[in-house]
């Protein structure tokens, strides 16, 4: 799901590896290595009749996205006003860049245009337009390209607009995780180290939620800990900024036999105001968010007043946050004097392939977030999670200890809690107290 970030020396890809536009690519023995990139190859239309729903395959005419780094060749498909672009990889840097300003300049054929970019979600309509792929660029060339791509992308020509900066970034947000909704638990399941991540943040639910009957879950994805809760008897408050995570959740709930006891709200971190309006003050006894919601706000001050609104006197609030300061890669990234990449958490945002879905994240350090909480929440208790244990996306590491993992995992979840390891985990789990 997210591209290597090992800090150790990578091998070289091997010259028959398959690959094509949605990632550029270095030329088998281009002079200097020179950089090709997606569609450079002028590929003949099809013969396919066309039809009202949908018609032939446009010219083969190159396309040229147009970026401030430097135009990016792609393969791509027209219908009526409307460009589509497909990205095979999800850690591809073209995609996250134009989704994040809301539009796309094009040079098709020396004529530019500029168009309002949209994340395609709705399976049918990516189906639809994928088969246009298929027509245009044959089967074995879309079998390498195309096939099972991480996204597809509209350019509608003619409109330039731009919404607002909040309401493009929240649209954006909520479109990449209806995007993968489907998939989610596969890649948390998939990834030892995530999995390691959940257990860790079930235990501490447990222990701290134990005697708090109704809880809020701020970003409850597909409901990984919020099914868990449920069986536990707990009512549950869950918000979150995608439909499609929330209809996964209330799917697995009826399923379940707890739906009764569960309660959905489309909404962001942020906009807890809402619920605030909606429940009233001390409508639960806790709450918590982990491992994404927090990490997808990049001004987090909104957040403590309203939790403190929220939650009754002497509940908590436990925090999962994308930590900034990771042991593991300070090391690893130090040791092979990679210092930008020792840093890289520092950057608001991460560059793009840091996170696990490739939007943007903001990293905090404990510190940062203890004073943000602070006047209206004070800190129970602070733990690295892992702490030498390397991040999900480095996890080919902790695979090559597969057989003394279960040991490793204890001495993590001990070393964490205690000293200056506490603040150097890959992430930080934060149970904070609220103030009367």
């Amino acid at each position: 799901m997210v591209p290597d970030r090992s800090p150790w020396p990578r091998r070289r890809n091997h010259p028959s590896r398959r690959v094509g536009p949605g990632a550029p690519l270095l030329a088998a023995g281009a002079p200097g290595g020179r950089r090709m990139s997606e569609a450079t190859s002028t590929v003949a239309p099809s013969p396919r009749a066309a039809s009202a729903s949908e018609p032939g395959p446009p010219t083969s005419a190159s396309l040229e996205l147009l970026l401030e780094t430097g135009p990016v060749p792609l393969g791509f498909v027209t219908q009526g006003e409307s460009t589509y672009l497909v990205a095979r990889e999800r850690s591809a840097r073209w995609p996250v860049q134009v989704l994040r300003e809301g539009q796309a300049r094009l040079r098709v054929a020396g004529a530019l245009s500029v168009g309002r970019v949209r994340l395609l979600t709705d399976a049918p309509e990516k189906e639809r337009v994928l088969r246009l792929f298929l027509a245009k660029y044959g089967a074995e060339r879309y079998g390498r390209w195309y096939d099972r791509p991480a996204r597809v992308l509209e350019v509608r020509s003619g409109d330039g607009s731009q919404p607002s900066p909040s309401d493009h970034y929240y649209g954006w947000l909520a479109a990449e995780f209806d995007n993968v909704a489907e998939e989610y638990d596969h890649h948390i399941t998939g990834n030892r180290m995530n999995r390691l991540l959940r257990d860790r943040s079930m235990a501490r639910l447990r222990e701290r939620f134990a005697s708090s009957p109704v809880l809020l879950e701020i970003g409850c994805g597909s409901g990984m800990e919020t099914l868990q809760m449920l069986e536990e008897g707990h009512e549950m408050v869950c918000v979150d900024i995608s439909e499609r995570m929330l209809e996964t959740v209330r799917a697995k709930a009826r399923r379940a036999g707890v739906s009764e006891r569960l309660r959905t709200r489309q909404l962001t971190a942020s906009s807890l105001a809402t619920l605030l309006g909606e429940l009233g003050p001390g409508a639960v006894d806790g709450g918590y968010s982990t491992y994404g919601a927090l990490n997808c706000e990049e001004d987090l001050r909104s957040i403590p007043p309203n939790l403190h609104a929220l939650i009754r006197p002497g509940g908590g609030f436990v925090a999962g946050v994308y930590n900034r300061w990771c042991l593991f890669e300070i090391a690893g990234y130090g040791l092979t004097g990679q210092w930008s990449r020792a840093s890289g958490r520092t950057q608001r945002p991460i560059p793009v392939g840091s996170s696990r879905f490739c939007v943007d994240v903001f990293a905090h350090s404990t510190g940062d977030f203890e004073r943000l909480f602070a006047p209206w929440f004070s800190v129970e208790r602070i733990e690295g999670v892992p702490v030498v244990l390397p991040p999900s996306d480095l996890v080919a590491y902790s695979e090559k200890f597969s057989r003394h993992f279960d040991t490793l995992a204890r001495w993590d979840a001990r070393l964490g809690r205690f000293g200056p390891f506490r603040h150097l985990g890959d992430h930080f789990l934060m149970t904070l107290v609220r103030t009367q």
